[in-house]
């Protein structure tokens, strides 16, 4: 038997955009059909690529992990290797049964109970009804809907289908199977489930491929990392060097801040207080941005007011490279005040030591008044800073790394 699981040679997958009813009325195609028989030129109907020339192999009992950005193309591949939708062109060779999870609500019908669905998408996934009997009671309780298990599906919300789904999925004893964000779906004990029957998939040698924007899942659970790019494979390594790539990537796309310092003095004309720079330094006061978990970061932030602002505070919003927040840090009014004109100053925040763990984080700078509950300025992502250190591989998870101290009483 080949330990290879799943081959793809030059996959890829085309779709014709439609942007409205016009595109495929009748009177639209009798025309390009007339215009065909009378030898003019057809304007070209207008294309996607989703994939484009995808060639991959990958190894029995291989956790592989898929990253890119909305429209990339990872949803589209695993479509393809399950069946659901076939390439426009390219060969592909899938050895073993597969189990896939890749949206909420596939294989099943609306107005079955989940009874019925567990019957219907079991045998879409290629089990006989003996096997799906002998598993159901594993199925349902694993899902935690036997309450619900005789209500038609229509009337469960995403989250239950979505653990109805992969509870099937998971429970065809797959050789291969496929997950597209379902790590995402439900409350943190079923997640604690998902991944526990993750581990116990890969222990047991089973091929999976997760495609998930929550990069610690990704690093923590895949063996290899493929970063997907405008349908195109830009890169296969080890987690954690595609990962670190990846959000290089992202967060380079950023727009920093809203142009340069004399952009920003421009603009400041017409305000009461206007942000001009976001710089970020080492403890030596050295232009930085990239730093280790423990390190000592410096923030300057430069502004000019046009008269006394006195409950104006000045804040920093941390978010990690996919904006998610983190927390941030407002100014004490009674200590940093804007008490009057001020053509050009510093205000300057020191974070020593830096707790974040391996990762990039953007950092988000305002001038408010949090009793007026107005802004003054914000700047979005006027900053960025790079982390470098401990790994989410390592002694923390999340973002930050916490100074602790683990003992074993006696």
């Amino acid at each position: 038997m080949s330990d290879i699981a799943i081959e793809l040679h030059n996959v890829s997958k085309k779709y014709r955009l439609r942007r409205g009813w016009y595109v495929t009325s009748l009177g639209n195609e009798i025309a390009r059909l007339s215009a065909r028989m009378l030898g003019r030129r057809v304007p070209p109907r207008e294309e996607f690529w989703a994939l484009k020339d995808v060639s991959l192999e990958i190894k029995r009992g291989d956790t592989i992990g898929f990253v890119g950005v909305n429209g990339a193309g990872k949803s589209t591949l695993l479509k393809i290797l399950s069946k659901v939708t076939v390439p426009t062109r390219g060969t592909l060779t899938v050895r073993g049964r597969v189990g896939a999870l890749i949206e909420v609500g596939a294989g099943f019908h609306p107005e079955l109970t989940g009874r019925d669905n567990i019957f219907l998408n079991g045998a879409i996934m290629g089990m006989r009804r003996k096997e799906i009997q002998a598993k159901f009671d594993r199925i349902v309780e694993f899902a935690e809907i036997d309450q619900f298990i005789d209500t038609p599906i229509k009337h469960y919300s995403s989250g239950m289908q979505m653990r109805l789904g992969f509870s099937v999925a998971a429970h065809i004893d797959p050789d291969i199977l496929l997950i597209d964000e379902v790590l995402a779906v439900g409350d943190a004990s079923f997640q604690a489930k998902c991944l526990n029957k993750l581990a116990q998939l890969k222990e047991q040698a089973k091929t999976v491929l997760l495609v998930s924007h929550n990069l610690t899942n990704i690093s923590e659970h895949s063996k290899r990392v493929i970063w997907i790019d405008h349908g195109k494979i830009r890169m296969v390594d080890d987690p954690d060097t595609v990962v670190h790539a990846y959000l290089e990537h992202v967060t380079r796309a950023l727009t920093f801040g809203e142009g340069s310092a004399d952009q920003a003095e421009q603009i400041a004309l017409d305000k009461p207080a206007c942000i001009l720079d976001v710089l970020a330094f080492d403890q030596k006061e050295h232009p930085q941005s990239h730093f280790n978990t423990g390190d000592v970061v410096v923030l300057d932030i430069a502004y000019s007011v046009r008269s006394a602002l006195p409950g104006a505070v000045f804040g920093v919003l941390i978010q990690d490279a996919h904006g998610y927040p983190l927390g941030g840090i407002v100014t004490d009014p009674e200590s940093v005040k804007l008490s009057g004109e001020e053509a050009r100053g510093v205000v300057r925040l020191t974070l020593n030591p830096l707790l974040f763990i391996k990762g990039t984080y953007t950092l988000d700078a305002y001038i408010g008044d949090p009793t007026l509950k107005k802004y003054y300025d914000y700047r979005r992502t006027a900053a960025k800073i790079v982390v470098h250190g401990t790994s989410v591989n390592g002694v923390a998870s999340g973002h930050v790394h916490y100074p602790h101290r683990w003992e074993k009483l006696k």
